[in-house]
């Protein structure tokens, strides 16, 4: 049974539940009031009484209770508001009958029926009545009329419909969740879809949200899958092509070893072993499955800055500054991306040129502290209208040649500093060449 109808039967059991103990229980606990609704001639006795007794007179009214009694069996008497009685009445001459009742006394049961004890009041005057009741005239009233059974279906139609809308409004985000995740398994997910859900402010609201979020981390992870794709695949179209020119070649004619097509081979063996490593570190970060520590940033920098001194030529390496700041992540990957971008540098700046790292802390607070990276050259540096797009997988810029690389180094650096809630944006430096700025988030407390 589909959910919707499961929701819609226990809300409408449940009312009807809930309904039909209350009428039982009013019934149990206010058959007097009851009696005086449904009984056919005790729903308006009152108030005909005290308007023939008004409008013709006590006797027209006394006539009446005579028919009353031989018609239905009923017996009373009627009293002004002092309790003197205001006709003869038709009530036994018992001394219990002819006391003057009080107003708003609780009726007591006889052996043979019932009395009520009523007040009523009309636009002239206050009343008393004594009313009896006897024993087959109490349950004529349980003789259901038509009218109270058209109240009930009436009743359940409107409970029905009540707890249809409401199903409906429960369980309609959860369908539309639904459809969307068919749409994210078909790698076609559109937000815009939960958009009206999300403004709920209950559990389902929020269960949107996280799903919205979900399915566009999803979706963006899908597309930047089926980008990089089609990437590798134009990247390893080209030596791919080289080496089969170069084996068709060689298998023409008889080559020594020392042949610079045994070379050129060689280099382009080098390239795709160089290309598959690069892919292979750029899905490793896509798949992280060790747990993050804590890791001092400074002494990380320092080392990559080492690292970079020892395969400089003529460059200086330059590190001023420090944070002081304790990371949670994965040192490793973060050296990665650090030395990535010094490698980057040193490949574009100029002989005997200078590369400047900058740490500085940018903390306000020990719960908003923030670490900041600068890494420049004075190389030729980038325009402006391709600072953007740095970092995207097997870029290159204009002028840019193939042996300078694949492109994955910076893309590599930006998903492992976006892997510890940090940001890579990239600059015109004041040495004339490009800017690398690493924002990372510290640790709470992280402050060494």
């Amino acid at each position: 049974m589909r959910l919707f109808w499961k929701v819609f039967a226990v809300l409408w059991i449940a009312t009807l539940l809930v309904g039909g103990s209350g009428f039982l229980v009013s019934r149990a606990l206010q058959q007097d009031w009851l009696l005086l609704q449904f009984h056919p001639q005790l729903k308006d006795f009152a108030q005909e009484l005290t308007d023939l007794y008004e409008n013709q007179g006590p006797a027209q009214a006394q006539d009446w209770l005579a028919v009353q009694r031989e018609a239905n069996r009923l017996r009373a008497q009627l009293y002004s508001d002092a309790g003197q009685p205001l006709l003869a009445g038709t009530l036994p001459q018992l001394p219990r009958f002819a006391q003057p009742p009080a107003a708003e006394k609780r009726s007591r049961s006889t052996r043979h029926g019932r009395m009520f004890q009523l007040a009523w009041s009309s636009a002239q005057a206050d009343y008393h009545l004594s009313l009896f009741v006897p024993a087959p005239e109490l349950f004529r009233w349980q003789r259901t009329p038509l009218a109270l059974l058209a109240n009930i279906a009436l009743a359940m139609f409107l409970l029905a419909i009540v707890s249809l809308l409401l199903s409906r409004y429960l369980t309609s985000p959860l369908r539309q969740l639904g459809l969307a995740a068919q749409s994210l398994a078909q790698g076609r997910f559109e937000s815009d879809q939960l958009n009206r859900i999300g403004r709920r402010r209950d559990e389902i609201g929020d269960l949107s949200r996280h799903f919205n979020q979900m399915g566009e981390r999803v979706q963006s992870l899908l597309d930047s899958q089926r980008q990089l794709m089609r990437d590798i695949s134009h990247e390893l179209r080209s030596p791919l092509a080289r080496l089969r020119v170069g084996l068709a070649l060689g298998n023409r004619k008889v080559l020594q070893e020392n042949d610079p097509l045994w070379l050129r081979l060689d280099r382009e063996c080098s390239r795709l072993d160089a290309l598959i490593e690069d892919i292979l570190t750029l899905s490793r970060l896509d798949s992280q499955d060790q747990p993050a520590e804590p890791f001092p940033l400074d002494p990380l920098v320092s080392a990559c800055a080492e690292d970079t001194r020892f395969v400089a030529e003529d460059q200086k390496i330059e590190l001023r500054g420090a944070t002081n700041c304790q990371l949670l992540g994965w040192p490793d990957q973060l050296g990665s991306a650090v030395d990535n971008l010094l490698r980057n540098a040193l490949r574009f700046s100029a002989p005997l040129g200078l590369i400047r790292i900058t740490l500085q802390s940018k903390s306000g607070s020990m719960a908003s502290s923030q670490c900041q990276i600068t890494i420049e050259d004075d190389g030729p540096g980038v325009e402006e209208s391709w600072l953007s797009r740095l970092g995207e997988p097997f870029l290159r810029l204009p002028g840019q040649t193939s042996n300078s690389g694949h492109g994955l180094g910076l893309a590599i650096a930006r998903r492992a500093i976006s892997m510890h809630g940090g940001k890579l944006t990239f600059s015109r430096s004041e040495l004339g060449g490009l800017k690398a700025t690493i924002d990372l988030p510290a640790q709470p407390g992280g402050q060494l």
